[in-house]
């Protein structure tokens, strides 16, 4: 059968021959430009899906952020409501003996909040640090920071949760929160973790601008024992 069907396509003439090899031909091109047509379809629509996935995800990812946030926007800004990076502590100068330095930082909200006011530092330098509750007045102030006037209220009430009595230093009570299972630190690096002893409140009414904002002046004070010895603290201020 094999030989017979060979035959009788042998014995075609050429021109039958050749337009059955251009059909087949323009057959296999044809389903070559149909899938490519539809490669070209699932490219377009997978092109288009992923910025619509996307969009979706930042949309619920910000609504989700939003809910959570919005309720807790509480910052701290150095003096009145500034970047907190204007709060400069790089240039105390102990060589004069005992001594001290004031600076003004806030705790502000575009609303009513309650928080803790919290302190945490190392000790590697012997400063003792007080914080005092403060109040903008450019008329009769005595204290300038940043181009305002504040002036001092009363010590803000509030105890360290981790510190040795009669020393300077922390205990390993928050050790795990700060270091993990790293154990090899200077007891100066343990940090010493400070806390107001109730929360405190912000204004229910805008008083600087339109924000609620809460004033207060960190004292940094130090004995004649303190040197410039190129000693080095990290100070934290948080609110929440």
């Amino acid at each position: 059968m094999r030989r017979k069907g060979n035959q009788r396509y042998m014995n075609q003439p050429k021109e039958e021959r050749q337009d059955s090899r251009k059909q087949k031909k323009c057959g296999q091109l044809s389903d070559r430009k149909k899938r490519a047509i539809t490669a070209v379809i699932i490219a377009l629509a997978a092109l288009l899906a992923v910025p619509v996935l996307a969009w979706l995800y930042i949309q619920r990812s910000m609504e989700t952020m939003t809910k959570v946030n919005m309720p807790y926007a509480i910052k701290i800004g150095a003096g009145d409501t500034q970047s907190i990076q204007q709060m400069e502590l790089s240039n105390i100068d102990v060589s004069g003996g005992a001594g001290s330095k004031d600076v003004v930082f806030c705790v502000y909200s575009d609303k009513e909040a309650e928080y803790y006011l919290q302190l945490a530092h190392t000790t590697n330098i012997g400063f003792q640090y007080t914080i005092y509750k403060a109040l903008l007045d450019n008329t009769y102030g005595t204290i300038d920071y940043l181009g305002n006037k504040y002036t001092q209220g009363e010590a803000l009430k509030g105890l360290y949760l981790n510190k040795k009595s009669e020393t300077r230093y922390a205990t390993d009570a928050y050790h795990t929160q700060t270091y993990g299972n790293y154990g090899n630190v200077q007891v100066s690096a343990e940090p010493l973790y400070w806390r107001s002893e109730s929360r405190e409140t912000l204004p229910a009414e805008p008083n600087s601008g339109k924000y609620c904002v809460n004033y207060y002046i960190l004292h940094i004070s130090w004995g004649k024992e303190v040197q410039n010895n190129k000693e080095t603290d990290m100070i934290y201020i948080m609110a929440g």
